[in-house]
């Protein structure tokens, strides 16, 4: 069969976890495609599968214009949690769908760009007869609609989509009455849909079925039909260079001789450093705390941005822009991270012990600035990232973003490791670099931390693999194919 996935531009977050499922297919015989913006090319073709590149080569991705989507703003995402009445966890989970996940999804259903048209007429010549889509990719669901092609959404993280059309489908008489749209997502694709003469119903918002990769005790309960799958950890390909299958250098203990020096790897994500200066206040006070560790050996991949604040990097830290993780981890007691679903998976899938960076009691609420320093450490501008654009680049609304000092997922993935015992919280808000430091020597030394992350590590097993899910997909083609 032929299968196409649509992959959000430019994030390889959003693309390394499609891979390990697209070569499956592909090495089970099946023709795949992947579909993103033109400037997405380079990152696909390194992955050895075949790009299909939309929209306009000469046009920058939406959300490096100036007329790119905004957040909502924090009112209204208040009173519609207000009006749900949402707990302080679910008010959160809706702030991540409303406010944070709303922009992009609104990016390629637009009709003033190619984007959404040429995905829509590559799938009614191609004939597909499986679509796969991100979340934020709904224009595929249309796609699929015009082909005949059966149609699933990849979940690569939380489903907050789900979750919160739940939600909105449980409140829809008191938001009307409170004068609040019932159904934003839908509102959202329906000038898409409508272009083609479709009705927006279930299926386009969230496919008639989804790809489930997180474990039992991390996945948000949601009416949808789910089809679980494990997830696989993916990097592009690079050389293996020679200290990372060499163990540490070792120190000797004084009292027995043994050797002892641990290594613990350190990395803030890839996606926030592309548009904030800095790394917040976290890694300068991090980076302190670990320099006081002798005895372990702390790989840092960290790049310019986030240690734009760190005064001197200690001698047993070693920083590396980029190394991939799957890689670098076989050989860690270890893991400090940001929180990021891929990032804590890999943990996972190495038997790793975590450390989640996350700042409690914090909202994820972004809040409009209207005057101040658009440049300020933990601020976002519309249409501007980090080497995409110049500093100088005007900024649309001449006003910026407060964001709070944590990823997104943070929370969820520390309460869910935390519960695991195959890690801890690191709230580097609430914590001294001496009490960092002792946290980070007891999870790199307990043994009951690493036989915790090895228990985790037999219910990711326990999952269907890629390959394993092949022929459930071909059957349920079968099924929903037109």
């Amino acid at each position: 069969m032929r299968v196409l996935f649509t992959v959000y531009p430019n994030s390889l977050a959003h693309l390394y976890p499609v891979v390990p499922l697209a070569w499956a297919l592909q090495s089970a015989g099946h023709e795949v495609r992947i579909a993103a913006h033109h400037s997405s090319a380079e990152l696909i073709t390194k992955t050895g599968l075949t790009p299909v590149l939309l929209g306009d080569p000469d046009q920058p991705p939406v959300r490096l214009t100036d007329d790119c989507a905004p957040p909502h703003h924090q009112d209204i995402v208040n009173r519609y949690a207000d009006v749900m009445g949402l707990s302080p966890e679910g008010r959160e989970h809706w702030i991540v769908f409303y406010q944070w996940l709303m922009q992009p999804t609104s990016d390629y259903v637009r009709l003033d760009r190619s984007e959404a048209e040429d995905l829509i007429e590559f799938a009614r010549v191609w004939k597909p007869d499986l679509i796969s889509w991100d979340a934020t990719i709904p224009a595929a669901a249309v796609a699929a609609k015009v082909c005949g092609a059966a149609h699933t959404r990849l979940l690569i993280g939380h489903d907050m989509f789900g979750w919160s059309l739940d939600r909105l489908a449980e409140n829809e008489s008191a938001l009307k009455a409170a004068g609040l749209d019932p159904n934003p997502l839908a509102t959202l694709i329906r000038p898409l849909a409508a272009k083609y003469g479709y009705e927006v119903d279930d299926e386009l918002l969230v496919g008639q079925w989804s790809i489930e990769t997180m474990l039992e005790g991390l996945r948000l309960p949601t009416s949808t039909k789910k089809l679980p799958m494990r997830h696989v950890p993916y990097v592009d390909p690079e050389p293996f260079p020679k200290w990372l299958y060499e163990r540490p250098e070792a120190t000797r203990c004084e009292c027995c001789g043994r050797k002892n020096r641990r290594r613990v790897a350190l990395s803030l994500g890839e996606s926030t450093r592309r548009f904030i200066k800095g790394d917040w206040d976290r890694a300068p006070k991090i980076i302190k705390a670990l320099g006081e560790l002798d005895d372990l050996e702390i790989v840092a991949t960290l790049d310019k941005a986030q240690l734009a604040d760190v005064e001197e990097i200690p001698p047993n830290v070693k920083v590396i822009d980029w190394v991939n993780l799957p890689h670098l981890l076989p050989t860690c007691s270890a893991l400090i991270h940001h929180g990021g679903i891929g990032t804590y998976s890999s943990a996972v899938a190495h038997k790793v012990p975590q450390l989640v960076c996350d700042v409690e009691g914090v909202s994820l609420l972004m809040r409009l600035v209207e005057d101040g320093d658009v440049n300020k450490t933990g601020t976002y501008r519309l249409g501007w990232e980090f080497d995409e654009r110049e500093e100088g680049a005007p900024d649309a609304a001449t006003a910026h973003w407060e964001l709070p000092a944590k990823k997104v997922e943070s929370t969820v993935v520390s309460d869910f490791v935390i519960s695991t015992g195959a890690g801890v919280r690191l709230d580097h808000r609430a914590t001294t670099v001496e009490e960092i430091r002792d946290l980070v020597w007891s999870v790199a030394t307990n043994p009951c931390y690493r036989h915790a992350a090895a228990a985790l590590h037999d219910d990711w097993l326990a999952m269907p693999s890629p390959s394993d899910v092949i022929p459930d997909l071909e059957k349920l083609v079968v099924q929903h194919r037109r």
